[in-house]
Parts: structure tokens; C-alpha cells; sequence
């Protein structure tokens, strides 16, 4: 089995490797910035932070290592660090005197400082991906039940950003042909700036509508197309009720996927009870189950059944959890 618990500052070197892995904007490959992460999630878990500073970092482990990470950011957008995109419109342009119509695909920059809930940094180690007890469903899943736990700390509106698809070397073929050509910046640079300041797109990015179709023909391909190592990831969510936005990452053209929180099935389905006195076998169904006894978040998938207000837990799962009967520990049915 696996433990998924809140992260802590003696996480670091774990969720460092993780970070070289990903190295997104979420999770990037500087240690300053993981280490940052690790002091903020605490505090947020504690709930010591407002929402506009909040983030939650969830570490996968099994056998004391962590495999897998994953991330709430309670709220993607503030008073001075807008959320950023880029929408996909479509505009109709008619001549009389030729009876043509035209219609054009463009991008038109908007920016927002009272933004969503965002979810990412998500990864697992390359030897636990396709694992039998779909470890990756799991880290992500979670983020979700917890929302379930405390739907007041997070957003009505939910947000993730997949990373776009990379040309040769690595580069974003969408950063390259269009974002260096009006910051010199060039992807990374740009990438990890806006982490801290996000004036300089704002200030020289175009504010006018652009047409995809002076764009080069591998650019307009790139632009809301998912990185093949985030596919399985996109699955997962919209199997539980996100949907593809008319809007695209500003650095490398990556899509936005958006749900209410109300319409996410692991948020609708997370339920409060009770565990109950567990014999020392049993049969029942698959659940993710959440508790924060003892004053610490712990997660997993185990074997449950539900009797009235008690939850009926396998000996095994509730010490993973480290429960015992009388202590709340919230649910969410899986199927399978």
C-alpha cells in the first residue's frame, strides 16, 4: 500500500528529486524555491495562511521513500500576480464587393487578479508509473478529497495547466516563434521570472488580437496540444469531470483544463464517518480515504465498508492511516 500524507520541511530532498523530474513551473528545480514550497505547505495545512498565499504539497510513500508529489494552489491569481492566458478566439471578417467570409482562429491575451484553484505539480518516479495500484491516480485524486475536507479553503472555480508540447531540444516551439520575440527572454529565463513578477508580460506582450495564421504552421499545431507525458494525467482529471478551456499557457501555447468544484466527482462524493471496530479479516469495496487524526493529513486507497455514520476499515489500512475506531476519516468511493 500506499501513503500519501502532507509534505514537511524534512521532505526536501525527496520532493528536490521529484522537482528534477518536472522542473515545471509549479515545481521547479531550484532549491530555494522547494524549500519555500515545503515551509508554505506546512503552514497552509495548518491553516495558518490565507488563501491568497496557501499551498498544499501532497508526497506519495511507500515504505518510508517518497515515489510521487502532487499540489493545490488555493488561489492562481492575486493583487499583483495576475493569472495569465491566452484566449483561443475564433473572428469572422466579410467582404461585399468579393461575398467571402473569413473566419480566423487568434489569441488574445487576458489576465485576472481574483483567479482560481490550481492543481499541479504532479509527478512519480519513472519505475511507479503504470504500477498496479495506480499510484498516479492516487496523488492526484487526493488533492480533491481534500478540497472535500475543507471546501472553504479553495476556489468554487478549479484550474490545472498542462505543459505544451516541445520541439527539438527541449524548446517550446510556441515560446520561441512568438513569447522571445517580444520579451528576449528565452524560455526558462521567462519561465522562472514569473514566478516572482509577472509585469514584463503585460507590459510587452501584445495586448491585440493575433492571428494564428501568421504564425509558422508547426507553431499553430502546438498551440493547446498536451505534452505526450501528460496524457495520462489529462485522462485521469477528465475522467472525473474537468473539461478543455478556450485558453492556453502563455509560455508554450499548453491548454487549460477547468471544473467547478461542485462538479468534480471525488469533491461530490467525499463523505464524513466514523471508523468502526475492524475485524481481523474482511471484504468490502475500494475507497480513498482521508483523516486528519492527530492533527496531521494522511491519505490512501484501501478496503472499507460503510455500515449507517461508521466506516468499517482492513487492520492494514487503518494503520497506515493510523486510526482507530471513533476517529473521523473521510471517503470517496472508487470504482474498480
Amino acid at each position: 500500500m500506499f501513503l500519501i500524507r502532507q509534505a514537511q520541511t524534512e521532505d526536501f530532498q525527496g520532493v528536490f528529486a521529484l522537482a528534477k523530474i518536472l522542473d515545471s513551473y509549479n515545481l521547479p528545480y531550484h532549491r530555494r524555491t522547494i524549500q519555500e514550497l515545503l515551509s508554505t505547505s506546512e503552514a497552509s495545512f495548518e491553516g495558518r495562511l490565507p488563501k491568497e498565499k496557501a499551498r498544499y504539497l501532497f508526497v506519495l510513500e511507500q515504505r518510508g521513500k517518497i515515489v510521487g508529489c502532487s499540489l493545490i494552489h488555493a488561489k492562481h491569481g492575486t493583487r499583483g500576480k495576475p493569472h495569465l492566458w491566452f484566449s483561443l478566439e475564433r473572428l469572422s471578417k466579410y467582404s461585399r464587393t468579393l461575398k467571402v467570409r473569413r473566419t480566423h482562429q487568434i489569441l488574445r491575451l487576458g489576465y485576472t487578479e481574483d483567479g482560481p484553484t490550481e492543481v499541479g505539480g504532479l509527478v512519480v518516479l519513472p519505475g511507479y508509473r503504470r504500477h498496479p495500484l495506480a499510484c498516479g491516480m492516487q496523488i492526484s485524486f487526493v488533492r480533491f478529497l481534500y478540497m472535500g475536507i475543507h471546501p472553504e479553503r479553495f476556489e468554487g472555480k478549479i484550474l490545472v495547466e498542462y505543459r505544451g508540447v516541445l520541439g527539438e531540444r527541449n524548446r517550446s516551439t510556441f515560446w520561441e516563434s512568438f513569447g522571445r520575440v517580444f520579451t528576449g527572454l528565452s524560455y526558462k529565463r521567462a519561465d522562472r521570472f514569473s514566478v516572482v513578477n509577472k509585469e514584463f508580460i503585460l507590459g510587452l506582450m501584445p495586448h491585440e488580437p493575433i492571428y494564428c495564421a501568421l504564425l509558422p504552421k508547426s507553431v499553430q499545431e502546438a498551440i493547446g496540444a498536451i505534452h505526450p507525458a501528460a496524457q495520462r494525467a489529462a485522462a485521469l482529471l477528465r475522467s472525473i469531470g474537468f473539461r478543455p478551456l478556450p485558453q492556453v499557457e502563455p509560455f508554450d501555447g499548453g491548454p487549460y483544463y477547468g471544473a467547478k468544484k461542485s462538479e468534480i466527482t471525488i469533491f461530490r462524493q467525499t463523505r464524513r464517518f466514523l471508523v468502526g471496530e475492524a475485524p481481523s479479516s474482511m471484504r468490502g469495496k475500494r475507497y480513498l480515504l482521508g483523516t486528519e487524526a492527530r492533527g496531521f493529513f494522511r491519505a490512501g486507497v484501501g478496503t472499507g465498508s460503510v455500515r449507517g455514520d461508521r466506516v468499517i476499515l482492513h487492520p492494514e489500512v487503518m494503520r497506515l492511516l493510523q486510526v482507530k475506531a471513533g476517529d473521523p476519516v473521510y471517503v470517496c468511493p472508487l470504482s474498480g
